[in-house]
């Protein structure tokens, strides 16, 4: 890398990883890191600063975006939400998208874009963890499968049954109730995946979400969520290698604007 060359940091701390990127004068990613979040929002960002080899630690602005912006803001040049972040992520990434859904460890986002590629809508749940990774973490526990066995499982075959509940402790005991009857493990996933995805989908009408559409955040590598997605809402589902570490970027991106306004 020249020594002339610019780098951008963005840092975006959700409430079960932190991500970082590096983006450089062509933004592009020159270094990305996932981790598990820590005890708190500062260890977790020291913890992802320290990831960062020595060839390029000369950063030349840094911006915070996640749960744990507030509690970092002062650590870094610039702060932003996760809408602006998300949006800027995954226009830079695909910028035919008109519809960007983000479902992560502990809400979901909805964000659609109009077309001169600006923000037309936006809808969030942050106040109810059915239909959040964290809930999908705790139900595959109770069926016995580990999360990277249901990120993996074609369901494509399975009758989902409905759960009735959308309220966490109501579908655990659902869950609870299906598994003391003997139904099976895979038809139980595919149900608390179709479960999410309902969730979502009902709270994206209020945007009047279009195609394309894009997944990001860490239930997009969750195969079931998406299958059931794309039967909601009729459409392809796009999401790519990138799709968790869209926030950061947008981060990163966000950065580089800021230090180019000044």
């Amino acid at each position: 890398m020249e020594s002339s060359e610019k780098i951008f940091c963005g840092i975006d701390i959700g409430s079960r990883t932190g991500k970082i990127v590096l983006i450089n004068n062509k933004k592009e990613i020159i270094f990305s890191e996932i981790i598990k979040t820590v005890a708190s929002a500062a260890k977790t960002y020291g913890r992802l600063i320290e990831l960062i080899p020595e060839n390029l630690k000369n950063i030349t602005a840094s911006a915070v975006t996640g749960y744990g912006r507030e509690s970092t803001r002062t650590m870094t040049d610039f702060s932003a939400t996760e809408i602006t972040c998300h949006y800027l992520g995954v226009l830079h990434a695909h910028p035919e998208i008109k519809t960007i859904i983000d479902i992560g460890g502990q809400d979901s986002k909805v964000i659609t874009i109009d077309n001169y590629g600006r923000i037309k809508d936006f809808t969030m749940n942050d106040r109810c963890a059915a239909g959040t990774g964290r809930f999908l973490e705790v139900m595959m526990e109770r069926i016995g499968f580990s999360i990277e066995e249901f990120a993996a499982l074609d369901i494509s075959e399975v009758e989902p049954v409905k759960i009735n509940s959308t309220c966490t402790v109501f579908a655990e005991s659902e869950v609870i109730s299906m598994v003391s009857r003997d139904v099976p493990q895979e038809v139980i996933a595919s149900s608390l995946a179709r479960m999410v995805a309902a969730n979502t989908f009902f709270m994206a009408r209020k945007t009047r979400p279009e195609a394309p559409f894009f997944m990001s955040g860490g239930v997009s590598r969750l195969e079931p969520v998406r299958f059931h997605l794309e039967k909601l809402f009729g459409n392809e589902i796009k999401t790519d290698k990138f799709s968790q570490l869209m926030g950061a970027l947008g981060a990163a991106l966000f950065a580089m604007k800021e230090t180019e306004k000044k």
